[in-house]
């Protein structure tokens, strides 16, 4: 048997009856963080300009674009609501593999609404979708090294894997759907503090929904798309190298350990590799009741690979100040805070926070490259104290994850300009008991409609 064979039978022999009850809690937990990302990430630049978009474009009234108001085809909204969710920054990974599950809950919603199927079934496809992707990307590791983007490559998979098992394709429909997904995979890290970077999330989630209809239609591709044979590389020596590649890892420990469990989120919607240092600063600022005023320098200590990600002391707009630890860190000085309207034009550009991001300096160290992620972050004041801390986790990683409370928060205040009061109860309440919802039509009708 092959190794896509496996991957194929795994997700057609999986159920929502044998998924560990803490993984199923955890997926309602992420929902609504992704739900809510999307409700907000309608309202931001490349949102606003993906629902114009698809607005002119027309199309099937059938599955929700959450936020927007409409309903369009189910791979259009799949599109615009995996734009959303990445534009506002507020999602988190799975590592070192670098996948997400803003290719699935994406996907996942309107494709159930569209279907009238259940909560288990969101729950059950959202996992399942997510341990292929994350495996194919585990097996792949130096594709990023090649500058491929890992959520839009391997999520063009787990889209794929989620539609698949919504629309219950047979073993031999899935392996077709797995070819036509491999087909579409892109994504490049050049692409990175753009609003590309946002709608190649939404194009890896509607490529996965095109990806299993037409193999559901009786469209034919290569059916053993992960292997190398005598007609040429399969999709993981293409985009690895084929000493890069370890095949293996596709199913190794498949169904037996999910990895949906160590998808982390974020607590500042910014970047990834900022959530340590904002939240070291954070801490020191709040323990020391440290002013911007009485701060002389701020030095972040911190590998090269991260350095290469977010040391821009001057981001040139409104995207890149997320990817700006001086940014970051100029809005903890000022605001002792970091929410969404840290990262706005009017903030960018506005003097206190060039002065305050002025005092800040990346401090790169080469040495630490090959150890744990971590940064250090120093104070300098003008009465000549210096206060130090070191940072290793974050609020929201796996193995320090928000509590169901503060989800429910992070969800209030990321629809609070969007949904009604009496929305973001009811929609939070559902999302929370997904697992009893027969249909999910209610819970599509008020993140689509808000007001």
């Amino acid at each position: 048997m092959t190794v896509t064979e496996k991957v194929a039978r795994f997700v057609v022999d999986t159920h929502y009856n044998d998924l560990p009850p803490k993984t199923v809690n955890y997926a309602k937990e992420l929902a609504l963080s992704n739900l809510g990302s999307m409700v907000w990430g309608a309202t931001l630049p490349a949102g606003k300009i993906v629902i114009k978009f698809l607005r002119e474009m027309g199309g099937v009234p059938e599955a929700g674009v959450i936020g927007g108001g409409f309903k369009t085809s189910a791979p259009d909204a799949a599109l615009a609501n995996g734009n959303f969710v990445h534009a506002a920054e507020w999602e988190g990974d799975s590592r070192p593999e670098m996948v997400s599950a803003m290719t699935l809950f994406p996907v996942v919603f309107p494709l159930a609404e569209k279907l009238g199927l259940s909560g288990k079934d969101v729950l059950e496809a959202t996992i399942i979708g997510h341990e292929v992707q994350s495996r194919i990307g585990l097996a792949c590791l130096p594709a990023t090294g090649r500058g491929f983007f890992a959520v839009p490559v391997f999520g063009n998979f787990g889209a794929a894997i989620v539609t698949a098992k919504l629309l219950k394709l047979d073993v031999e429909q899935i392996k077709v759907a797995l070819g036509l997904a491999a087909s579409q995979a892109a994504g490049t890290l050049r692409q990175h503090s753009t609003m590309t970077h946002f709608v190649e999330t939404g194009f890896a989630c509607r490529n996965g929904v095109i990806a299993a209809m037409l193999a559901g239609a009786g469209f034919n591709a290569d059916t053993n798309i992960l292997e190398d044979s005598d007609r040429g590389v399969g999709f993981g020596s293409a985009v690895a190298g084929k000493e890069g590649y370890h095949i293996e890892k596709v199913t190794q420990s498949l169904g037996q350990q999910f990895r949906f469990d160590l998808i982390d989120t974020k607590n500042f919607p910014c970047h990834s590799y900022q959530q340590r240092a904002l939240e070291a600063a954070l801490h020191l600022v709040q323990e020391h009741n440290i002013s911007a005023e009485e701060v002389v320098s701020v030095t972040v200590a911190m590998k090269p690979a991260i350095a290469h990600e977010i040391d821009l002391p001057d981001p040139p707009d409104r995207e890149h100040s997320r990817v700006s630890v001086q940014h970051g860190i100029a809005g903890v000085l000022l605001e002792r805070k970091v929410t969404g309207d840290t990262f706005t034009e009017e903030k960018r550009v506005d003097p206190k926070f060039t002065e305050s991001r002025s005092k800040v300096k990346a401090v790169v160290h080469p040495e630490w490259e090959s150890g744990p992620d971590f940064e250090i972050v120093t104070i300098k004041l003008k009465n000549g104290q210096e206060h130090s801390v070191k940072w290793t986790t974050w609020q929201g990683h796996h193995t320090s994850p928000l509590t169901t409370g503060e989800l429910v928060a992070k969800y209030k205040v990321a629809t609070g300009d969007t949904l009604s009061p009496d929305q973001t109860d009811r929609s939070a309440e559902l999302v929370l008991n997904l697992e009893t919802l027969r249909d999910v039509s209610e819970l599509m009708k008020i993140v689509t409609f808000p007001g």
